[in-house]
C-alpha cells in the first residue's frame, strides 16, 4: 500500500494537470482521464452497504461489482456481473455461479464466500442496506443459514420470506449487493464492527476502478484497475471535483476544464443545451421527489390534516418552474408507464380548500413546522417553493438545509417533521419497487429499524396495504400482480399517507460532446470504464 503521503503528493499532482492554466480558448481535460464535477457536500460514505446517496452511487459503481447488474441501454434488463448465470428453484430459491477470472484489488481471487460475507454484512451490522434484506424475511440469526458458498464458485440465496426471485434479483443490483473482499475487511476490522470505520471512506473492492484518494468536499481519485475481469477501463482515471456552485461547473464545462456536470440549475442546462460541443442527458428516474411528513408528530397523525396539506401543493408550477429539467408531474406512488397504476388519483392544488380543511381540522390558525432538505440542487428550491405553497394556508415551514447525514439521518431515526426527499425504486420497471418502497412497513417498532422503507420512516403504518403487497409479491401471474399492487396503491392514497410525491425524478447532467460510450444508468448506478474520449 502506498503512504497516504504519496497519495497525497499523487493527487495534487493529478488534480493540477486537469486544472492547469490553460488558456480559456484551448482549455481541455486530458485524454486519459474523465474529470467529474458535482456538488460532493452528501458524499458521506462510500460503504456500499451503508449509503443511498446519488453522489456515493457513483464512486461505488466503479470501485465494486454485482453478481448481477441493469443494462443501461435497456431499461429493466438485468445482465450477469461477476456471476456469469443464475437459476431459481421452485421455491425460490437462487444458484448463482460465479466467474473464475475476478480478482479483487489485492490481486486475490473472489470466491462465493466473499459474496456470502458481503450480503451477511449488511443484516449483522443493522446497515441502511440491510432494509432491503429484512423485509424479505432475513435476519441476523437466520443469513448464515440462507445466505451460503455451495462451493468455490457457487453462491446460494435461499428464501425466508416467500418473494419473487426476480425482485430479489433487481434490488441486487444496487449498492446493497456490492461484494466486498472478506479478507481486506478482516484486516481493518475494530471490536468486530465488520470493517464499519474503515469502509466507509476505502474501498475493498473488485471494479475497473481503484480508490487512490479521497477529499471530502474537495476532491476524489479513482485510477483504472490493473487485469480487470471485464476488460481495463478505457480512461486511466477518473478525478471527481467538489463544485456546488452551478454556475462554476457552467464555466469550467464550457472551458473545457470539466467533462461532466452535475446538479446544474435549470437555467445553466437551457444555456448548456445550445452549446454544439456540449450534450444534456436527461435520464428518466425510478422514483419521486416528494414532501413527507412524521407520524410520531401529534399534529400529522391526524389524518385529516395530512389530507388538507395534500390541496396546499402547487405540483404543476414546481414542475414547470423550478423542476422544468428535474421532473415531470407525477402524483400518485405509481407513474403511468408502470403496471398497478391508478388512474385519477393523487393529489390536486387547491389552496383554498387547503386552508378550509385545516380550519375544519381545528387548526384556523395554521402550524408551525421544521422541513429538512439538502442544500443541493434542486432540494433547497424545492423547499423554498413548498414552504411559500404552505404558507397560504397559514402553514409556517422553517427550513433547514444540510448534507446527506444532517437531513436524511433524522429522518431514518424518526426525529423530524416534515422533509424534501427523493425516492429511489428497488425494481424500477416492476410495481413491486416502486409499491414497496413508500407504502410497505411490515414492523412499526423503532426497534425494527427498517430505515429503507420511506413508511417506516415516517411511522405510516397499514397491514391491509402490507398483506396486498406481500401477496403480489410471492406470485407470478402479471395480470393478478397488477390488479393486487392497484388495490394496494388504492387503500393508501384513501388513508391520506404521509407522503406527498411532487415529481417523478429526472436526473439531467451536461457532458462534453467528445465522449464516447457514456451510458448513464437509470438507478444512479453509472459505470465509466467504458467511457472514451
Amino acid at each position: 500500500m502506498k503512504s497516504q503521503a504519496f497519495k497525497a503528493t499523487l493527487l495534487a499532482a493529478l488534480v493540477a494537470l486537469t486544472i492547469g492554466s490553460v488558456p480559456t480558448a484551448t482549455a481541455a481535460t486530458p485524454k486519459n482521464q474523465l474529470i467529474v464535477g458535482f456538488n460532493m457536500a452528501n458524499l458521506t460514505s462510500i460503504d456500499p452497504h451503508n449509503t443511498n446517496s446519488i453522489e456515493s452511487h457513483h464512486v461505488i459503481a466503479n470501485v465494486y461489482d454485482n453478481l448481477v447488474r441493469l443494462d443501461p441501454q435497456n431499461r429493466g434488463k438485468l445482465i450477469p456481473g461477476v456471476a456469469e448465470s443464475w437459476s431459481t428453484l421452485d421455491d425460490g430459491t437462487i444458484i448463482f455461479k460465479l466467474r473464475k477470472n475476478v480478482t479483487f484489488h489485492t490481486g486475490r481471487k473472489m470466491t462465493a464466500e466473499d459474496v456470502a460475507y458481503s450480503l451477511r454484512r449488511s443484516i449483522k451490522l443493522g446497515l441502511l442496506g440491510a432494509s432491503y434484506l429484512k423485509q424479505w424475511g432475513y435476519t441476523p440469526q437466520n443469513v448464515d443459514e440462507k445466505f451460503y458458498a455451495k462451493d468455490e464458485y457457487t453462491f446460494v440465496l435461499a428464501p425466508a420470506d416467500p418473494l419473487s426471485p426476480n425482485l430479489k434479483l433487481m434490488a441486487l443490483t444496487r449498492t446493497v449487493g456490492a461484494i466486498v473482499d472478506k479478507e481486506v475487511i478482516a484486516k481493518n476490522e475494530k471490536d468486530g464492527d465488520m470493517g464499519r470505520a474503515w469502509l466507509a471512506s476505502h474501498e475493498a473492492g473488485s471494479g475497473p476502478y481503484t480508490l487512490v484518494q479521497w477529499n471530502p468536499n474537495d476532491v476524489l481519485l479513482m485510477t483504472r484497475a490493473k487485469d480487470y475481469w471485464g476488460g481495463n477501463a478505457k480512461l486511466d482515471r477518473v478525478v471527481i471535483r467538489h463544485l456546488p456552485e452551478s454556475q462554476v461547473e457552467r464555466l469550467q464545462l464550457e472551458k473545457g476544464d470539466l467533462d461532466v456536470a452535475m446538479q446544474l440549475v435549470s437555467a445553466d442546462i437551457d444555456g448548456l443545451a445550445k452549446n454544439p460541443k456540449i450534450t444534456i442527458e436527461r435520464v428518466l428516474g425510478s422514483g419521486y421527489y416528494y414532501l413527507a411528513f412524521s407520524m410520531k408528530d401529534p399534529d400529522f397523525a391526524k389524518p385529516e390534516v395530512r389530507r388538507a396539506l395534500r390541496y396546499c401543493i402547487d405540483y404543476e408550477g414546481i414542475n414547470s418552474g423550478i423542476l422544468k429539467n428535474y421532473g415531470q408531474v407525477g402524483n400518485s406512488i405509481v407513474p403511468k408507464d408502470i403496471p398497478g397504476y391508478v388512474p385519477n388519483i393523487g393529489n390536486k392544488y387547491d389552496p383554498a380548500k387547503c386552508k378550509k380543511d385545516l380550519v375544519a381540522a381545528g387548526y384556523p390558525n395554521g402550524l408551525k413546522k421544521q422541513l429538512l432538505a439538502l442544500s443541493s440542487v434542486p432540494y433547497s428550491d424545492i423547499a423554498t417553493a413548498v414552504q411559500q405553497n404552505l404558507s397560504k394556508a397559514g402553514v409556517t415551514a422553517e427550513i433547514r438545509t444540510g448534507n446527506g447525514d444532517q437531513v436524511y439521518g433524522p429522518m431514518r431515526n424518526r426525529q423530524f417533521e416534515m422533509i424534501i426527499g427523493r425516492t429511489g425504486s428497488s425494481a424500477p420497471t416492476d410495481p413491486d419497487g416502486w409499491v414497496r418502497t413508500v407504502a410497505y412497513n411490515p414492523d412499526n417498532s423503532d426497534a425494527s429499524k427498517l430505515s429503507n422503507l420511506q413508511a417506516w420512516r415516517e411511522s405510516y403504518f397499514s397491514p391491509e396495504v402490507n398483506k396486498l403487497i406481500d401477496e403480489a409479491g410471492s406470485i407470478n401471474d402479471e395480470k393478478k400482480r397488477a390488479e393486487l399492487y392497484a388495490k394496494a396503491v388504492t387503500l393508501y392514497e384513501e388513508s391520506a399517507p404521509p407522503f406527498i410525491p411532487i415529481s417523478r425524478f429526472i436526473d439531467p447532467f451536461a457532458r462534453s460532446s467528445a465522449l464516447k460510450n457514456y451510458h448513464p444508468s437509470l438507478v444512479g448506478m453509472t459505470r465509466w470504464n467504458e467511457v472514451e474520449k
